[in-house]
């Protein structure tokens, strides 16, 4: 086992526990730990064993286990950052619409010193 290995199969480790911890605490839904969790374990899993990564991208037809890794990687980011785009939006919409409510509600009262 080389170091990298054990060092990062650790610490994986240790997110993994830290999602579960979070999910049980309701810090985190269910679906979003899972998630979570089935990344820190692939993670663990493509250390563990670097050939699994290249006999998978093989049968992709990609050259290198870490080509695959990669693109995974950027398609799972570009995810992520649309989920947050999305949920961005939806606030910015919240926070009109309250501010509308709030404005009509407000504008037959006199101004407060």
């Amino acid at each position: 086992m080389t170091t990298f290995q054990l060092v990062t199969i650790p610490l994986l480790l240790a997110m993994l526990i830290a999602t579960a911890a979070a999910m049980s605490r309701r810090r985190i839904t269910p679906r979003l730990g899972l998630f979570w969790m089935m990344i820190w374990s692939g993670a663990a899993v493509f250390i563990a064993f670097p050939d699994l990564s290249s006999i998978i991208a093989n049968a992709l037809g990609i050259g290198r286990g870490a080509d695959l890794v990669l693109y995974l990687s950027i398609l799972f980011m570009l995810g992520g950052f649309f989920g947050v785009y999305l949920r961005f939006r939806r606030l910015d919409e919240q926070l009109t619409r309250i501010v509308r409510h709030l404005a009509i509600r407000d504008a037959g009262e006199p101004p407060q010193q």
